[in-house]
Parts: C-alpha cells; sequence; structure tokens
C-alpha cells in the first residue's frame, strides 16, 4: 500500500511533467509555423526582385543576354535558388536546374553548425514555382523557374536563434521540473504531516489515552476543522471515561454499605453477639429495602435510556403549571424559613406545546433540588422571553456546585461528593428532566459557583400569547 504523501508527490509531478512537455510542444510548433511563415515571406520577397530586375534587363536589352547570370549573382543569395527562364511555352532558356543547385551545395565546405541543415538536405526535398516575366514594352516575354531546398534556406542568425529557443524550452522544462517537484514536496508535506499527527492520536485515543491531543494548529481550514474535532472526541472520551470511573465509584459505593451492614450484622447473630430478635430483623429489613431501592434505581434509569417516553402534548398555560408546583413547596418553604419568591410578569398568557405530567414532573425535580441542596437562604423563580423561547429560572443560595463536578450533572447516576455524602437520592433526576426537555424541543442549562449557589434555566419553544378558553379549563388564568 502506497502512502498517501507518496501518491500526492507522484500525482504533482506527474501533472507537472504533462504540463511542460505539453507547454514546450505547442512553443516549438509555434516557433516551427513562424518559421516556416518567415521563409515563405522571405522566398516572395527574393522572388519578386528577381522576376522586377529580370522585367527591366528584358526592357533594356529586348533579349536575353549572356550578362544575365552575373546581372542575377547577388539576387540569388549565393546559390541558395536556382532561377531559370522559360519561353512562353514554358521551354527552358536559360538557367539552373535542380541537379546543379544540389551539386553546388554539396561542393561547398560550411561550418559544424550548418550540420543540421546538411541532414536535412539530404532528404533533397525541392520546391520550385514559375512566375510570369511581363516587359512593359512587350508583354508577356516568358516565365521564371524559381527552386529551392527548403531546408537550406536558414541563415547563420536563423540556426543560432532556433538552437537558442530549444537550449531555453529545455532549460525552461528542467527549471519549471524541479519547481514542481519542490512545491509537491511542500504541498504533501502540508497536507499530510497534521493528517498523519491526527491519525497517530486516533491511535492513542483508541489504547485508551484520553488524555492525547494534538494543539499544532494548521492553515488549511479542513485540516483544522479535523483537528477540533478530534480534540473535541478526546475531551469527550475522557470525561466518559471520568464518568465511568465515577460512576463506578459511587455504584459500588452505594452498593457496599448495606452489603457491609447485612453481612456484620448477620455474623454478630451467628456468634451470638446480637440476639435474633425482631430490632435486628428489622434493621437487617431496612438494609435490604435499601439495597433493593438502589437496584430499582438502575432499572428505572435502564428505562428512561431505552424508550422513549409516552407524551401527549397540548398547549398549556406555563404559568399556571410553574404556580400548580410553586403552592406544593410554599408549605417547605415556611417550615425551613427560606424564602421563596415567584416573579411570572413577563410570560402571562404565554402558553407552551408540552405534556403535562411531563412539565410537571420536571419541575417537581427541579424545585425538589432547590430545597434538597438550600439549608437556608432564598430560591426565586422568575421567566422571560428571549428568542421565542419561554425561560424559567430557579435560582437559589444552597451549596452550588463545584466546577469539577458541573459537566458531569446531567449524567446518569451522576451524585457529587458533596450530594452523596451529606443528602439521599439516586442520581437520576436531572438525567429524566434532561430527557424530557430535550423531547419537549427545548434546553436546560446550569450556572453555579460552590458554595454560592446555582441557577437552573429552562427553555421550551414559544407558542404565542393566548386568552383560549379551551386552556383554561386546565390551568385557568390567574
Amino acid at each position: 500500500m502506497i502512502s498517501m504523501r507518496k501518491q500526492l508527490f507522484a500525482l504533482l509531478l506527474c501533472v507537472g511533467t504533462l504540463t511542460i512537455l505539453i507547454t514546450a510542444l505547442f512553443v516549438n510548433a509555434t516557433i516551427h509555423t513562424e518559421f516556416k511563415n518567415y521563409i515563405e515571406d522571405n522566398i516572395q520577397k527574393t522572388s519578386g526582385i528577381i522576376v522586377r530586375q529580370l522585367e527591366e534587363i528584358y526592357d533594356n536589352e529586348g533579349s536575353w543576354n549572356e550578362t544575365l547570370e552575373e546581372s542575377l549573382l547577388t539576387d540569388t543569395q549565393i546559390g541558395k535558388f536556382s532561377v531559370a527562364i522559360l519561353n512562353p511555352d514554358k521551354e527552358l532558356i536559360w538557367g539552373k536546374t535542380k541537379e546543379e543547385l544540389a551539386q553546388e551545395i554539396e561542393d561547398l565546405e560550411y561550418p559544424f553548425f550548418y550540420l543540421p541543415q546538411m541532414m536535412q538536405f539530404k532528404d533533397k526535398i525541392y520546391t520550385f514555382q514559375d512566375i510570369p516575366i511581363e516587359s512593359e514594352q512587350y508583354g508577356l516575354v516568358g516565365y521564371a523557374r524559381i527552386g529551392y531546398f527548403p531546408s537550406w534556406l536558414l541563415s547563420t542568425s536563423d540556426i543560432d536563434f532556433q538552437a537558442g529557443i530549444n537550449r531555453s524550452i529545455i532549460w525552461s522544462g528542467l527549471i519549471a521540473l524541479v519547481c514542481f517537484a519542490s512545491i509537491g514536496a511542500y504541498i504533501t508535506r502540508l497536507f499530510t504531516k497534521p493528517i498523519y499527527a491526527i491519525a497517530r492520536t486516533s491511535v492513542d485515543l483508541a489504547e485508551g489515552k484520553y488524555y492525547t491531543r494534538y494543539n499544532k494548529h494548521s492553515s488549511i481550514k479542513e485540516i483544522e476543522n479535523l483537528r477540533h474535532s478530534m480534540n473535541y472526541l478526546a475531551q469527550k472520551l475522557d470525561e466518559q471515561d471520568t464518568l465511568r470511573r465515577k460512576l463506578i465509584s459511587d455504584v459500588s459505593h452505594e452498593i457496599r454499605t448495606p452489603l457491609h451492614i447485612l453481612q456484620s450484622n448477620l455474623e454478630a447473630m451467628i456468634d451470638g453477639i446480637y440476639p435474633i430478635d425482631e430490632d435486628q430483623m428489622q434493621v437487617l429489613y431496612q438494609e435490604v429495602v435499601r439495597f433493593g431501592s438502589l437496584l430499582s434505581n438502575l432499572d428505572k434509569l435502564k428505562n428512561i435510556e431505552d424508550s422513549t417516553t409516552d407524551l401527549h402534548k397540548q398547549e398549556l398555560y406555563m404559568n399556571s403549571c410553574i404556580k400548580e408546583v410553586y403552592n406544593v413547596f410554599k408549605i417547605v418553604a415556611k417550615e425551613r424559613h427560606i424564602h421563596f419568591k415567584l416573579d411570572l410578569k413577563q410570560t402571562d398568557h404565554v402558553t407552551v406545546y408540552a405534556d403535562y405530567n411531563a412539565l410537571k414532573q420536571i419541575l417537581m425535580n427541579l424545585f425538589s433540588n432547590a430545597f434538597k441542596f438550600t439549608e437556608e437562604g432564598s430560591i426565586r423563580v422568575y421567566t422571560t422571553i428571549e428568542e421565542k423561547m419561554v425561560c424559567m429560572y430557579i435560582e437559589d443560595t444552597g451549596i452550588g456546585i463545584s466546577k469539577e463536578d458541573l459537566p458531569y450533572i446531567f449524567e446518569r447516576m451522576y451524585r457529587g461528593d458533596k450530594s452523596r455524602e451529606k443528602y439521599e437520592g439516586s442520581g437520576i433526576g436531572l438525567t429524566m428532566v434532561k430527557k424530557l426537555i430535550t423531547e419537549h424541543q427545548g434546553k436546560v442549562e446550569v450556572l453555579s459557583e460552590e458554595d454560592k449557589g446555582t441557577t437552573m434555566i429552562i427553555k421550551l419553544p414559544l407558542i404565542h400569547h393566548t386568552k383560549s378558553k379551551t386552556l383554561k379549563s386546565l390551568f385557568p388564568k390567574e
């Protein structure tokens, strides 16, 4: 299996090579076409000069004479063209033939840089054209047959220019290839290094090292999102592992206590230390009941998590439901000398779509917790409307929740150290509250500071402000 880095580098290198090759071929083809046009243009210019000169000679002499060859010597570019004169019937009068031009070229001694031309000249590709010669006095007097070997028409500067272009193309291609390789190596490292590191982090997490984090930031948005997701997963796994250990410790503690009492009392009865009477049997019975209650709570928790609550939702007055539960706890507040205040002015006539029993159970649990953990001081309940949500705040001045316990209070069977030692409870009340609120498309939040108090915030979707008579029958408007 080939690594991602090698595959990405090979892909970039292939793309770079292909791009350079296509570019080089395109440039070469363009230069070849331009040179071909350049040669053809020179041929047309030279041919026009030769024909005009022949027309002048004929006008001056009235015929073709022996000095004709000397007059054309400079215009034929030192033997690169063969010039022949034909009569109007295209019969040869005078001139150089293809064979004579080829022999002259082979007899000449040229420097080494003409070697490419000589190699092409071996193909003997010969081209000619017949151009009419028209005198101003005599009209059509014949034809000028101008022939040449195309591969032999380039000058020394033309050859040098072509060679320079070819060298430039080669060097440019090599430099571009090196650049592509360097950029490819940088890009592959930029992508693959954080991915490999994140992969190693995931392996560490799989091995149970939940404290592992990858903290090196990336400038690539997708990789940065992946890093955040991996670290968030690691954080959640770490929290769940802490919670699991805490849960095992709590359950073990809860089970060990009644079992230890049962074992100690039974051993004392067997040894004759305690008499087997009704009082001792009552003590054993109470511990058995306590043990059974713990198992019952575990079963109840399993039912909460495994099943969906059968809710019968309808429009309910939020204030009326809160006041009903508030009236139940007013007596408790009076007995314990706790200042219990209710403020529902902002949500008068507000309705929510909820199950009556579920909503009452949520409120009973939250009010019960507020009174359980507030030995003295005050409890305040008030409501607001925020972003199409009905919000209920339950503020108390109780023992509060520590920063270590705060992330886990809605987890199953979780109880903080203070509440476990001093207060009775199963640890499933807030778990049930969160589940019910979630099923109502609501939210539950908590703000707390140890030894200063706690604020529970319940948010449920707002329907509207209403004075519907159908609702008054269930919760009469106050």
